[in-house]
């Protein structure tokens, strides 16, 4: 078993975290400040979003200099002392390395673009223009087409999937492998435990002469052309065996966005060097309200299904048996908190301590969001022009095309999109929640819930997410197998067991109090949001309420 197998993962957004200068951004002398609060908490891992020199076009995946740090977060000075410190407490660091782009900033693409006959020109992918147009009309997930004009020469095309002034590597040069595989070397003895390689799944491309039979706009975003492609598995193999060479039991996280749980067998089969695990975006139990085809699928109305999120993971759960853990996770940076998100039928906090207890302690690796713990919401903004990023300004431009009120965008905006869910930690009762001094970068009025406050209440969702992550680190919630209970629709029921220990959780996901039969056992509870009332076999559970229990095998 590696280190890993056993993480528990806190997502930090680094700039969100905690500012110590008081410039308004947090930094990496803020997040050793909280190292303690970390481990504390329970967790033993954590991912950083992206730290490196970036002109911050997609906050920090824009990458200028891969090995530095951001002036904005602080020095190496500062990273080794948090390596240190997180070290010393037993906790381990994970980079998140942007490895499909780069910024056109970095001085790879700076000389290709300059120079016909850079060393570095194919480093990146490019295409001469036909007919006078885009070598095809594949569509960027920002918005346009996937080619700009190279700026010292308009008949020669650049490919960028994401911000034309994010540049996609050429991952057929075996060069531009391996300069990627030095910068996480370099990482590696600087301390660094592993690596989330953001967009992995897009480093391959299709042949370029096709072009995609989507009418629906001028350049349609068609993912069978960048993402999941054969190649994938065989470019990633080369960079994953020269780092784990150097260190085996180096951590790879692979965010893969659209990944089915199929995908995500065939990306971490062991031995295979590829990932170790893989998360995907759309493990939520989500269904959506597409009864309005102006609006896109992201921004819609949305409610959890247990049946669907049932289905989900008895699918993820078998299909990655043997093979690989699942990865366990309400959200991250790039979608809006789960607690505005997913309209739950009431507004508390029996259902955020339930969904904590149904997901985390199922077989596989959680990873949870900064703030998550403490029942954080999203920030909601004042106006639509507080929103920057191009989803949001791509939403607000169609819907205002089509007559929608500013106001009926904003609200869509403010339950769905990623920048809500960036806002500060909240500390304390303080103006800025103790996370500066000074107004913070993303900042709008959300709930005044904090640390501080949390940490005095008992009953407090702070105060179970300790408790629970303390019995995800029980042999049954560990390296038990998992079995999804057949039940009535408002349960979700899983029984977690080893050669010693076994252990069960039942979710109660209704406003009215249930009975549910227990497996033959001597049960005991160990986690619970409300009372618990166990009669002859029979638990009485709570309206909202959820318990997990354990016996020896």
């Amino acid at each position: 078993m590696n280190w890993y197998d056993k993480a528990i993962i806190y997502q930090i957004y680094p700039k969100s975290f905690q500012d110590t200068n008081n410039d308004g951004i947090g930094d990496l002398k803020g997040i050793i400040k909280r190292l303690n609060y970390v481990k504390d908490m329970g967790f033993n891992t954590i991912w950083l979003n992206p730290i490196f020199v970036s002109p911050q076009v997609d906050n920090g995946y824009d990458v200028s200099n891969y090995f530095a740090i951001d002036p904005i977060l602080g020095d190496t000075n500062d990273f080794s002392e948090m390596i240190e410190k997180a070290h010393r407490l037993g906790l381990h660091i994970i980079l998140d390395l942007p490895i499909n782009h780069t910024s056109d900033q970095h001085p790879w693409f700076q000389d290709a673009v300059e120079k016909d006959n850079s060393i570095f020109k194919d480093y990146y992918i490019w295409h001469k223009e036909v007919n006078g147009h885009e070598p095809n009309n594949w569509g960027s997930f920002f918005g346009g087409s996937v080619w700009e004009k190279n700026p010292h020469n308009p008949k020669e095309y650049y490919f960028h999937l994401f911000d034309k002034r994010m540049p996609d590597l050429n991952w057929k040069n075996p060069e531009a492998q391996k300069s990627i595989a030095d910068i996480a070397k370099f990482w590696i003895e600087k301390g660094v435990d592993g690596f989330r390689l953001d967009a992995f799944i897009h480093v391959a491309k299709a042949n370029f002469a096709q072009n995609s039979l989507d009418n629906s706009t001028k350049f349609p975003i068609d993912d069978q052309f960048y993402a999941k492609l054969p190649k994938v598995k065989n470019y990633m193999a080369g960079f994953v065996k020269e780092i784990k060479q150097i260190k085996p039991d180096v951590f790879l996280f692979g965010e893969a966005s659209s990944a089915t749980a199929r995908d995500a067998a065939e990306y971490t089969r062991p031995n295979e060097h590829v990932c170790d695990v893989v998360v995907n975006s759309d493990n939520y139990g989500e269904i959506f309200d597409d009864s309005n085809a102006d609006i896109p699928r992201f921004f819609q109305s949305r409610k959890l299904s247990l049946d669907s999120l049932k289905k989900t993971y008895v699918t993820w759960e078998s299909v990655l048996d043997q093979v690989s853990l699942p990865t366990l996770t309400w959200g991250n940076h790039d979608i809006s908190r789960v607690l505005d998100r997913l309209n739950l039928p009431v507004n508390d906090s029996r259902v955020t301590k339930l969904l904590a207890t149904l997901l985390f302690l199922q077989r596989g690796i959680p990873v949870i969001y900064y703030g998550e713990e403490i029942g954080m919401h999203g920030l909601k903004y004042e106006h639509i022009s507080n929103f920057h990023d191009q989803r949001a300004l791509d939403l607000i431009k169609t819907l205002r095309q089509k007559g929608y009120k500013d106001s009926n965008i904003l609200q869509l905006l403010n339950n769905q999109d990623e920048m809500t869910a960036r806002g500060p930690m909240q500390w304390d009762t303080s103006k800025y929640y103790g996370f500066s001094k000074k107004q913070p970068w993303n900042w709008a009025k959300t709930e005044p819930i904090c640390v501080d406050e949390e940490i005095k209440n008992s009953n407090s969702i702070m105060m179970f997410y300790r408790e629970l992550l303390k019995i995800k680190q029980h042999d049954c919630f560990t390296n038990g197998n998992f079995q999804l209970l057949i039940t009535k629709p408002q349960f979700y029921a899983y029984l977690r067991k080893t050669p010693q220990q076994s252990g069960l959780v039942v979710v109660n996901f209704s406003d009215q109090e249930s009975n549910f039969n227990l497996p033959v056992g001597k049960w005991h509870t160990v986690l619970a949001n409300s009372d618990v009332q166990v009669v002859d076999g029979v638990l009485k559970i709570q309206p909202w309420g959820s318990c997990a229990f354990e016996t020896k095998s």
